[in-house]
């Protein structure tokens, strides 16, 4: 069963759920390491009820520092992920972004499904932009499902 609609803030961060399977999150500032579990909580209660597309707003975000970097890496799955846009991210976002995935993927996964992995994720300059490419990726998946 699809969730309703939700909000979450943790910390500074805000994350609302759009049904059928839209997790938008305004990152502002640093997540905490005390805060990711709790991030990683929804994720999994929304991403095991439908494969989320997340929309992910960077231009208020710090970078995550390592501790909180593993501990994301170690306990987000990619399967309850179907695309990930963020906007606003700067060049050391996307690196750590991309970091992540890739040691999340150190666990036994083949080459093919890191790359799948890495190629759910996306960078746009600004919310439009992100929008779009998100609604372009959504019609790419419907056609492969179709």
């Amino acid at each position: 069963m699809t969730p309703g609609h939700r909000e979450w803030r943790i910390g500074p961060h805000t994350l609302r759920f759009e049904p059928p399977d839209l997790l938008r999150i305004d990152f502002h500032g640093v997540l905490t390491l005390e805060d990711a579990p709790r991030m990683v909580e929804i994720y999994r209660e929304l991403g095991t009820a439908v494969r989320l597309y997340v929309l992910g707003s960077m231009s208020e975000a710090e970078p995550l520092e390592p501790e909180v970097r593993h501990y994301l890496s170690e306990h987000i799955r990619s399967e309850w992920f179907q695309a990930t846009v963020y906007f606003g991210a700067r060049l050391v976002h996307k690196a750590l972004i991309k970091g992540a995935v890739i040691a999340a993927q150190l666990d036994g996964s083949t080459e093919k499904q890191t790359e799948q992995s890495l190629a759910a994720i996306h960078f746009a300059a600004t919310r439009e932009e992100a929008e779009q490419l998100l609604l372009q990726l959504r019609a790419r998946a419907n056609d492969l499902v179709a």
